[in-house]
């Protein structure tokens, strides 16, 4: 069957992240946890969150909690721009935020290069982070879209299946993982990974399209017909309101799919 053009979602970049401008080390504690060596003061800068400070030192964002913990942040605390925290690390936490800020830099040049279109550099920025720093899931992405807007959804499968092995509950990497696959020719797989998008995230208005078109591709009509209405309901004035009205249309007249 033969995938139509149409399916016209767009997968976007995540814009420029910030590189932290310092940390500074405290006097050693003991007894701080488990293979802890030093204690970091990090002040946090504009656009930072706890939990990409706790991906970028632990390497995961789960551990914001424990973050929290340490620095006795309760739920109703106004974390913003300037606040210090206390961030107890081990070498390999020092290591792994050395080489996180490191890749940052080139992330970050890479994000400028494909806002401008220069796609070409901004594969090689993107990549290269990947090198400095393989679980760097957000260049991963990155890299994974620009492949597509050059036409190589195949290398972008292999590159957005490891953001998603590493980050599996999100949304926006399913949906990437799925318009690649649906540009590779293989619907089925594509409509997995948008099922999985849309449960994670049900207002991701372009993986619900695209749900609904590729069961339209794969000859699911009715199926389709109820994930258009779905989408319309959600989105009754969204991006792909007026398609997806015409095809609903087209389907009461049992045109089917073209």
């Amino acid at each position: 069957m033969r995938l139509r053009s149409r399916l016209a979602v767009c997968v976007l970049l995540i814009g420029g992240l910030v590189v932290a401008s310092g940390c500074s080390l405290l006097p050693l504690r003991t007894g701080s946890g488990e293979g802890t060596t030093e204690v970091v003061e990090h002040t946090v800068s504009p656009g930072e969150t706890l939990e990409s400070i706790a991906d970028d030192y632990y390497g995961t964002p789960e551990a914001a909690s424990y973050l929290a913990e340490v620095n006795g942040l309760n739920d109703g605390f106004a974390f913003a721009e300037g606040i210090r925290l206390e961030v107890p690390v081990g070498d390999d936490d020092v290591e792994r935020y050395r080489r996180r800020t490191e890749a940052k830099i080139l992330y970050n040049r890479g994000t400028v290069l494909a806002d401008a279109g220069d796609y070409a550099k901004a594969k090689e920025d993107f990549a290269a982070a990947l090198r400095v720093d393989a679980r760097f899931v957000d260049a991963a992405y990155n890299l994974g879209v620009v492949l597509l807007a050059t036409g190589e959804p195949e290398r972008a499968v292999a590159v957005l299946e490891r953001a998603v092995s590493v980050r599996p509950d999100e949304a926006i990497f399913e949906f990437a993982l799925g318009k690649s696959h649906y540009d590779a020719g293989r619907p089925s797989e594509a409509l997995e990974h948008f099922d999985r998008a849309v449960r994670l995230d049900p207002a991701l208005e372009d993986a619900r399209y695209a749900r609904a078109m590729t069961l339209l591709d794969a000859g699911r009509s009715d199926e389709a017909v109820v994930a258009l209405d779905s989408y319309l309901r959600a989105f009754p004035d969204g991006a792909w309101a007026e398609e997806a009205r015409a095809e609903l249309t087209r389907l009461a007249r049992g045109q089917g799919a073209p």
